[in-house]
């Protein structure tokens, strides 16, 4: 669900209808340098895949406190051989979020697949329950996404713009599942929304039981998405609009 109906990132564009999309994929806006650092992501992962996994030590020193020869010493990489895959520690830790939602993405087709989903709502669902369950398992996802703000806002941005149209060209082959009223666009961030935060509510409350979590979803997300969340009661409207939008 962060994502859904995309590409495969291993892909190479063609479009998984019953998964998620290649971010990667040829109708993405050509971008040269993120195209190399693919590349290059690709390349460092067959030569050396630990120079990936100890970059994830990144999120636990801090961007700026982590110096490339730590992550070359860490992963026993010489830094002669970091510099022929990476410019510079911005390139490596773009490879390191473009892993994450490689990871993402496969986790969520798994349990699609799984699932056998065959309608636009059965995709939500269990894309979120998929999604939700792996950001309980890996808090640190919000560390390298999130954390990538305070290394180079590009790098946060191009991550959820990919993102972004990856879920929008997913809703739009089930466009005849939604409401005419739906704007697609509109639609996939508020999907990405509700993923994220209903995952980041297992950071907030990390004991929250895989039971929980599907009750969670089962019980109050998605009958909101068939539904809806607004009462049609007037007398309830009108007490509701004398209330602040947040109270202290």
């Amino acid at each position: 669900n962060a994502e859904f109906g995309m590409e495969n990132g291993q892909d190479t564009g063609n479009t998984n209808r019953a998964g998620i999309e290649d971010t990667n994929s040829a109708d993405r806006t050509p971008n040269n340098d993120t195209d190399n650092v693919k590349n290059q992501s690709i390349n460092i992962g067959q030569q050396n895949g630990q120079v990936i996994s100890q970059a994830e030590n990144i999120d636990k020193n801090g961007f700026y406190q982590t110096s490339i020869t730590d992550i070359c010493r860490e992963s026993n990489t010489a830094v002669g051989t970091f510099y022929i895959y990476f410019d510079d520690k911005t390139a490596l830790y773009r490879c390191l979020m473009e892993d994450v939602q490689r990871e993402i993405k496969d986790t969520i087709n798994e349990a699609l697949l799984k699932k056998n989903c065959t309608t636009r709502l059965e995709k939500e669902k269990e894309g979120l329950r998929a999604f939700v369950k792996y950001g309980a398992a890996n808090h640190d996802m919000f560390e390298i996404l999130w954390g990538s703000l305070t290394v180079d806002k590009s790098l946060f941005v191009d991550y959820y713009r990919s993102f972004g149209a990856s879920y929008i060209r997913s809703l739009s082959y089930d466009r005849q599942e939604l409401a005419d009223y739906v704007d697609v666009d509109s639609a996939a961030y508020l999907f990405m929304g509700i993923n994220s935060f209903l995952a980041l509510r297992t950071m907030i409350k990390p004991d929250l039981s895989d039971e929980e979590i599907d009750h969670m979803i089962d019980q109050h997300v998605v009958p909101i998405l068939k539904k809806g969340i607004f009462s049609l009661d007037p007398e309830n409207d009108i007490l509701a609009s004398r209330r602040p939008l947040f109270e202290n």
